[in-house]
């Protein structure tokens, strides 16, 4: 089981030391790119020694990578694969190449074919093989990488870690459980409120989570930052939902008349303040891109603006309860609505996995999707938590006896996965560039750019 200590780890450092465990700077890649957290701390991951074939020049080490527990849509710790000549005479290296496995995981690269192929390793002479983890599902990740070489027959290397999610449930009064890989960053004393908590929202990697007051009072936890608030503005409506910028980098919030106010790096795109709503607004979503977002009305009314497109909505059907949520998929071409009672209601690619129509107690305050879109958890104003497609069920309020002031909705950990990324082949780069390349591979399958 991945703990909760192993899940935390320190602030990032840039680029990737060969040697020794360490973090890759996205920020050097993207100055608008913050850290990735919530994965392991340096040296968690274990690397198991190669047993070169008897009587082989080559040695391979190590022999297999376990990166352990990292965040789904995260990347964080790299390890490098050495391959070392240890006779006096050359040897040739014909092709390093995926073998089967979980490729799409595994950013790879490589700086033995620095002078093309085949590559000739001088006697004493060593190059390298780099790789990121980059888990894009939950659950055992592994892929094998082989090593063709004139020395023998083909050599593999494993590449082994765990792909993790979890979400955190908030109470009116600002108390915040959490379950599965998520980690408790802290809550709000009720004293410190002048307004009860409407919603929790986690920022892109999960290592943070903002709290918001119905007056737009804004608690920052973790790796999330406060960037502004409404609590003293007068406001014509209450705030009723919330949105974090990729990157943690800021946020919008909505009010119940569709009004937007942007913190942080978070843009204005446009709002429903100027219009007459059939329904108030009840929630808010961010495209991927942080160029666009949606507002939901109670009667299912879709309302894009920016990158955000209109695919769908209830506004047109007599509904038994108001919409309370939505989510949208990895993609950004569709979205999931939620009512109250529990229906669910799919647009776009989104696909429909079930509802929750016959809830026993509590009403569904609001749902959330799992990073690769094949999955929602649904959580209700006693605070249980309800799973369809491959959503884990971690644990709930409910059942730790928590939820009699909970009256929230359910938050993710981790971010949406980038759909597209289908990797077939080990790059190649010279050895000054190795870092920067497979730093840009794993940027490429988490970001999707």
């Amino acid at each position: 089981m991945v703990t909760a200590n192993e899940l935390e780890a320190p602030p990032m450092v840039r680029g990737i030391h060969r040697h020794s465990w360490t973090r890759i700077g996205v920020t050097s890649l993207v100055a608008a790119t913050a850290l990735v957290g919530a994965t392991l701390a340096p040296g968690a991951a274990h690397a198991t020694p190669s047993s070169p074939h008897v009587s082989s020049p080559l040695t391979i080490t190590p022999g297999t990578l376990n990166f352990r527990g990292q965040r789904v849509g995260t990347f964080f710790l790299a390890r490098a694969v050495r391959l070392a000549n240890t006779a006096s005479t050359p040897i040739t290296i014909n092709n390093i190449a995926y073998r089967s496995g979980n490729a799409d995981d595994f950013a790879v690269a490589t700086d033995c074919f620095a002078s093309g192929h085949p590559a000739t390793l001088a006697g004493g002479a060593s190059c390298l093989i780099d790789v990121v983890y980059t888990p894009r599902a939950l659950g055992k990740r592994v892929a094998t990488i082989g090593i063709s070489s004139s020395t023998g027959p083909t050599r593999i290397v494993t590449l082994e870690g765990v792909g993790t999610e979890g979400y955190y449930l908030a109470r009116q009064l600002g108390g915040v459980s959490h379950y599965g890989d998520a980690v408790s960053k802290g809550q709000i004393k009720p004293t410190q409120l002048t307004a009860p908590i409407v919603s929790i929202t986690t920022n892109t990697f999960g290592s943070g989570y903002w709290l918001l007051g119905a007056d737009g009072g804004v608690f920052a936890f973790g790796s999330s930052r406060f960037f502004g608030s409404t609590g003293s503005m007068h406001l014509n409506q209450p705030v009723v939902g919330m949105a974090g910028a990729p990157g943690a980098h800021g946020y919008w919030l909505a009010a119940r008349d569709g009004g937007i106010f942007t913190f942080g790096k978070s843009r204005y795109f446009g709002s429903t303040g100027a219009i007459k709503l059939n329904q108030p607004i009840v929630g808010i979503a961010a495209t991927a891109t942080g160029k666009g977002y949606w507002l939901v009305a109670g009667d299912g009314g879709i309302f894009a603006f920016g990158d955000a497109h209109f695919l769908g909505s209830t506004g047109a059907i007599k509904l038994n309860q108001p919409i309370v949520g939505m989510a949208p998929t990895p993609s950004g071409k569709g979205y999931w609505l939620v009512a109250r009672d529990g229906g669910l209601f799919a647009f776009g690619d989104a696909h429909y996995f079930g509802s929750n129509g016959s809830a026993p107690v509590g009403q569904i305050a609001g749902m959330a999707a799992t990073p690769d879109g094949l999955g929602y958890w649904m959580s209700n104003t006693v605070g249980q938590v309800f799973k369809f497609g491959d959503a884990p069920y971690y644990g709930d309020a409910f059942r730790r006896g928590m939820g009699s002031t909970l009256a929230l909705g359910i938050a993710a950990t981790a971010p949406r996965v980038k759909p597209g990324v289908h990797r077939t082949i080990v790059a190649e780069a010279s050895s000054a560039n190795l870092s920067a390349r497979v730093a840009a591979m794993a940027r490429a399958s988490v970001y999707g750019r």
